[in-house]
């Protein structure tokens, strides 16, 4: 079967509470390159979906995209002893006795306010979504392979038909080609002796002659036809 090196393949797998879509996208490259979009993943996650793009396919571009439903959970922690310390250092100062303290002024002191992010592991269902995407990309890679196929198949017929022709008439379009320059030789009564004659005929013979060219297409052709049946 053939593959186009275009596809797209996505996957998704769930859990009680979370869902991961992976999505894959393929282009053609002379070598394998991956670049991820969208979601930010765990160094060890990439590098196994590095792993196994590379084990599944030779070469090729593959964009990937992982994301999740997960809503983030945000928590808030005040650093008690620094806004203590913060509070003294107020109180002590003449410019600020008497104002009271509120959360705008205290957000962006370093240290004092810190905001956690809850994160889930997503790898698990990750891979089971990227595996599917793996599978969903070959099937989209060979739907295109097939279309390739018939396209290039097509050709090759009209190709060979093209030059089984060319082969059966060249000789005759050969020596039809030579007998009107002889004849427009002659018309002109340009004495050429004999010999002269059949050197420069011989000469443009070889220049019109397409037995060569029509070999180097049928190697080609025949080559091609090797490679489909190799499929």
């Amino acid at each position: 079967m053939f593959y186009s090196m275009t596809g797209y393949g996505n996957g998704s797998a769930t859990s009680r509470d979370l869902e991961v879509l992976c999505e894959i996208k393929s282009v053609n490259n002379r070598f394998i390159e991956i670049t991820f979009r969208g979601y930010s993943l765990p160094n060890e996650f990439e590098e196994y979906i590095k792993a196994q793009l590379k084990k599944q396919f030779l070469r090729g571009s593959f964009e990937v995209k992982v994301n999740d439903n997960f809503q983030s959970e945000h928590t808030y922690e005040i650093d008690h002893k620094s806004l203590q310390n913060l509070k003294d250092s107020l109180h002590s100062s003449k410019d600020f006795q008497g104002s009271d303290l509120r959360l705008s002024d205290l957000k962006d002191i370093p240290g004092l306010l810190v905001v956690k992010t809850s994160k889930k592991d997503i790898s698990t269902l990750g891979k089971k979504a990227l595996n599917l995407a793996i599978k969903n990309l070959f099937e989209s890679r060979a739907i295109e392979g097939t279309k390739i196929e018939k396209i290039v198949s097509s050709k090759l017929s009209f190709l060979s038909k093209a030059h089984l022709k060319l082969t059966r008439s060249a000789p005759s379009l050969l020596q039809h080609r030579l007998r009107s320059i002889k004849k427009k030789l002659l018309q002109k009564n340009i004495n050429l002796r004999k010999e002269d004659l059949f050197n420069e005929i011989s000469t443009l013979a070889l220049k019109h002659d397409i037995a060569e060219e029509l070999e180097r297409i049928s190697f080609h052709m025949v080559s091609l036809q090797k490679l489909f049946k190799l499929k």
